[in-house]
């Protein structure tokens, strides 16, 4: 189906190089987006389709709602009565699917996503939610777009979203922040950068895919690295002392609080 971004920010361009690198025909997408230095250089690098205006194309094909958040009213409200068979694919953080209904005249054909930072290269995870039941067609066309930049799963509420947020959307730049300290801890322990970058890296890298194949058994990948009386059995009492399961409770916490008021403010 065809593809229209509303938007060319960061996570546009990842799904355009997704769907792309999956084979989808660059004369298939097209991006309205109203600064022209990003217009330009989304045709260069992607030999695509832009335009500073939406116009509308084809009746039969996903418009992406890829703007910040404070600007999808006015932009939904502007094109409103161009939009009349197409499916909205939201990936505007915090922006409910009754709101977008209410900037749109009513319309109902509408999906809610919230991907990740992962999708710029193809590894993220994205949550998709709709109040309708959609065509076969398109229901398929959104798991096509969602899965060029990863993997996703259908949610049974809207209100999980705000959860999403906090864990998968955030969840990111925990894990950044980790590795940092992990990184650090490493120097502090006498061993270079370029070491200490590589050991840390690659062993948060190798225990990630390790532990995706044993999700259900985590205890037991613990306890096989955790020898009586060992090392890692010393390293983690420390972890448990410091109360590191709290610390991560207390932060996805307050992420979600964040995310529920400023959905709250941006409906």
């Amino acid at each position: 189906m065809n593809i229209c971004f509303l938007g060319g920010g960061n996570m546009a361009v990842a799904m355009i190089r997704g769907l792309l690198k999956k084979g989808y025909s660059p004369t298939l997408i097209r991006v309205i987006e109203s600064d022209n230095t990003k217009r330009l250089d989304l045709e260069k690098k992607f030999k695509i389709l832009t335009r500073s205006e939406f116009k509308q194309i084809n009746k039969d094909e996903i418009i992406i709602l890829a703007v910040k958040p404070q600007q999808a009213e006015s932009l939904l409200k502007s094109i409103s009565n161009e939009i009349s068979k197409q499916t909205i694919l939201s990936i505007a953080a915090g922006i409910q699917i009754e709101s977008i209904k209410k900037w749109t005249n009513g319309y109902k054909n509408i999906v809610r996503s919230m991907p990740n930072m992962c999708a710029q290269i193809q590894l993220g995870i994205t949550a998709l939610f709709t109040q309708e039941i959609l065509e076969i067609k398109n229901k398929i066309a959104v798991e096509e777009i969602a899965s060029a930049i990863g993997e996703f799963i259908w949610l049974d509420n809207e209100s999980k979203l705000n959860a999403v947020t906090a864990i998968s959307g955030s969840g990111p730049a925990y894990v950044f922040y980790f590795l940092n300290a992990f990184i650090e801890s490493a120097i502090k322990l006498g061993l270079s950068k370029i070491e200490a970058e590589k050991l840390c890296s690659k062993t948060l890298i190798g225990s990630s895919l390790l532990a995706e194949d044993q999700l259900s058994d985590l205890q037991n990948l613990i306890a096989s690295v955790a020898s009586k009386g060992g090392t890692t059995e010393e390293g983690l009492k420390q972890l448990e002392l410091n109360k590191l399961n709290e610390s991560l409770l207390k932060a996805t916490q307050a992420a979600y609080e964040k995310s529920v008021k400023l959905t709250s403010e941006f409906n």
